[in-house]
């Protein structure tokens, strides 16, 4: 089992089909260097793309697709899957062409033939089978489609859970707007009270204040008052007592012996014509 070269040389018109290789054996890895060709002249295969098949003598194929291309000439590798099957393996090369308005076209080459001998080997196990890349695109569509579907079911039941905890957000959001409406009309309210409250309190501040002024007046009157008693009590301390009663009996005998009279100094009299005295 090896690596073998294989030249070909291929027209998609004229039929002068060139191909190169040496000893191909069951289990080999065929490595192609293709050069294509148009009526005899190099074909430009700038921004095509080459799709290779090699049916098989037992009736399955394998292929590749080369993309990428600049020139006439590509570099193309087939595992041992393409040398499974001992006998004349046929090959074709299409070319896929897409212009600028997306339309697709293709052309093919002439077919090209080569012999796969028996190896002389039994270590080969590999049975064989069909290896299509485009088959496997396919494959890989679906697995990707399926696991998209699964992802896309995730995500589905995800977002129904998320619009359900919106939703509940969302009411609660509302409930909260109604009691932060409610607090803000109770906290003007009391904001009301409390200004009043600052207000009555600032009166009674007022209110207060003048009482303290005046309880101060009244203080500092009562000291006064009860120093000029003290300064009485203290003069009448030093009186003579004595002196005092004897001037107040005098007084009362003076009053006594008095005649009473008017503003003009005339004389009161009674009935009698006697004289009033005290």
């Amino acid at each position: 089992m090896a690596v073998k070269p294989l030249s070909l040389s291929i027209d998609t018109i004229n039929n002068d089909t060139v191909l190169k290789y040496e000893n191909v054996r069951k289990g080999d890895t065929l490595k192609f260097n293709i050069s294509i060709f148009e009526d005899s002249q190099s074909k430009n295969l700038a921004g095509e793309s080459m799709h290779i098949v090699l049916a098989k003598p037992d009736g399955y194929a394998v292929e590749k697709i080369i993309n990428s291309i600049t020139g006439n000439n590509f570099d193309v590798e087939f595992d041992v899957q393409a040398t499974l099957s001992v006998g004349d393996i046929e090959g074709i090369i299409e070319i896929i062409s897409t212009n600028s308005q997306g339309v697709v076209t293709s052309d093919i080459t002439n077919i090209f033939t080569f012999e796969v001998k028996p190896n002389p080997s039994s270590n080969i196990v590999i049975k064989s089978a069909d290896q299509i890349e485009t088959l496997q695109q396919i494959v890989n569509l679906i697995n990707n489609y399926n696991a998209n579907a699964d992802n896309l079911a995730i995500q589905n039941t995800l977002a129904i859970q998320n619009k359900a905890d919106l939703t509940a957000l969302n009411n609660t959001s509302d409930e909260l707007v109604d009691r932060l409406e409610t607090d803000a009309a109770n906290g003007t309210e009391v904001a009301i009270r409390l200004e009043g409250d600052i207000s009555t309190g600032n009166q009674l501040d007022s209110n207060l204040k003048g009482n303290i002024v005046t309880g101060t007046t009244v203080h500092n009157n009562l000291l006064i008052d009860i120093l000029n008693g003290n300064a009485t009590i203290a003069q009448l301390q030093n009186l003579d007592w004595n002196y005092i009663q004897s001037m107040f009996n005098l007084l009362e005998k003076m009053i006594a012996d008095s005649i009473l009279t008017d503003e003009s100094s005339n004389r009161f009299t009674d009935e009698n014509g006697n004289y009033l005295t005290m």
